[in-house]
C-alpha cells in the first residue's frame, strides 16, 4: 500500500486514498522507492545546481531567469525543455556551463502532457533527485541578486539543521486550505483547521538538499503528479475568487504543484517534530531572490564561457 499519511505534532491524523501500486516502477527508476536511503550531505556551494524548465510562451521570460543566474553563478543549469523552437534551443547551448533535457513526455501518463496541470514539476525533481545532492528548482519568473553573505548564511543554515532539507519560502497570502481542491486532499489529507491556519508558501522558488525527509517529500510529490486526479483533478482552476478571507474560506481554485509540496512537507515536519515558526521570515530567500512574473527579454542569449 502507498498511503500519505498526515500528521499533526508527531501524532498521525488521517491516511489518504491508495495511490496505485503500478506507480513504483517510477520510484525505483529514480531512487526514490523507500528501500533507498539518503543521508544529508553538508552543501557545497560550487556543486549547487540549478533546474529551471520552459515552453515557447515563457522563453522571454526564461532568457532574463538565465541572465540572472549567471551575473551571479557559474554553477550548472539544467534547462528543461517543454516544447522550445529549434532557435530557443540554439540560443540556450549559448550559455556556458547549461545543459538542456527535453522532457521525455511520451514515458508518462498522456494527462501529463497539459502544462496548466503542472504534473511535470514534480517529475522534473524527481528525475535529478539521485543525481544531484543540491539543487534549486526555479521558475523562469525567478531572478537572483546579491547573493554571497545571504546564501551562505541560508546554505549554512540548512547544513546545521536550523533550516529544514526541503525549502520553501516566498509566502503567497493565502491559507493551504483556500487554494487546494478537495479532490488532492483526498490523496494528500490534512487536518482541516491546521490547513485554514497555515501559509502556503510558493512552489516558484525552492532548495532541495537531499536527505531522507526530501527523499520522502519527492516521492509522495511525485506520486501526485503521476495521479491525475491528485495533481490536477477535474474542473480545477488556478482562478481565485477571495472574499475577504483568504485563510479560512475556500477560493474555489487549486494551486496544483504548490498544494501538493507544500501538503507534503507540512506534514513531514510535524511528524519530524519541527518547531512550529514563519518560516516566511525565517531566513528568507527575499534577501537573495525575488519573483518578477511576466518580466521578459527579447535580446538573444549569448553567455560563453570565460
Amino acid at each position: 500500500q502507498m498511503q500519505f499519511i498526515a500528521f499533526n505534532q508527531k501524532k498521525e491524523t488521517s491516511r489518504g486514498k491508495n495511490f496505485s501500486c503500478g506507480l513504483k516502477s517510477y520510484l525505483d527508476q529514480w531512487k526514490l522507492s523507500d528501500e533507498f536511503k539518503y543521508m544529508f550531505e553538508p552543501i557545497d556551494a560550487s556543486k549547487v545546481v540549478f533546474v529551471t524548465y520552459s515552453s515557447s510562451n515563457h522563453f522571454y521570460e526564461a532568457r532574463k531567469s538565465i541572465r540572472s543566474m549567471r551575473s551571479v553563478f557559474k554553477n550548472k543549469i539544467i534547462f528543461y525543455d517543454l516544447g522550445l523552437s529549434k532557435d530557443e534551443i540554439s540560443e540556450l547551448n549559448d550559455v556556458c556551463n547549461l545543459e538542456v533535457r527535453t522532457f521525455a513526455f511520451d514515458k508518462y501518463p498522456n494527462f501529463v502532457a497539459r502544462l496548466m496541470g503542472y504534473n511535470f514539476k514534480p517529475i522534473i525533481m524527481a528525475e535529478v533527485f539521485s543525481e544531484f545532492a543540491n539543487y534549486w528548482i526555479v521558475d523562469t519568473s525567478v531572478r537572483f541578486f546579491h547573493v554571497s553573505t545571504f546564501m551562505n548564511d541560508f546554505y549554512a543554515n540548512i547544513t546545521s539543521g536550523v533550516i529544514e532539507s526541503m525549502t520553501l519560502r516566498h509566502p503567497s497570502s493565502h491559507s493551504i486550505f483556500a487554494t487546494t481542491h478537495p479532490s488532492m486532499l483526498g490523496y494528500l489529507p490534512m487536518d482541516t483547521a491546521f490547513a485554514k491556519e497555515t501559509e502556503m508558501l510558493d512552489a516558484n522558488t525552492m532548495f532541495i538538499s537531499r536527505s531522507e525527509m526530501t527523499r520522502e517529500a519527492v516521492k509522495w510529490n511525485v506520486l501526485c503528479a503521476l495521479t491525475a486526479e491528485c495533481m490536477a483533478p477535474q474542473q480545477s482552476s488556478v482562478q481565485c475568487w477571495f472574499h475577504g478571507d483568504r485563510y479560512g474560506t475556500r477560493a474555489n481554485c487549486h494551486r496544483y504543484d504548490q498544494s501538493a509540496i507544500n501538503i507534503i512537507t507540512t506534514s513531514l515536519l510535524e511528524r519530524d517534530g519541527w518547531k512550529r515558526r514563519d518560516r516566511v521570515k525565517d531566513d528568507s530567500m527575499r534577501n537573495f531572490t525575488t519573483v518578477h512574473r511576466g518580466d521578459g527579454d527579447g535580446m538573444r542569449l549569448s553567455i560563453p564561457c570565460q
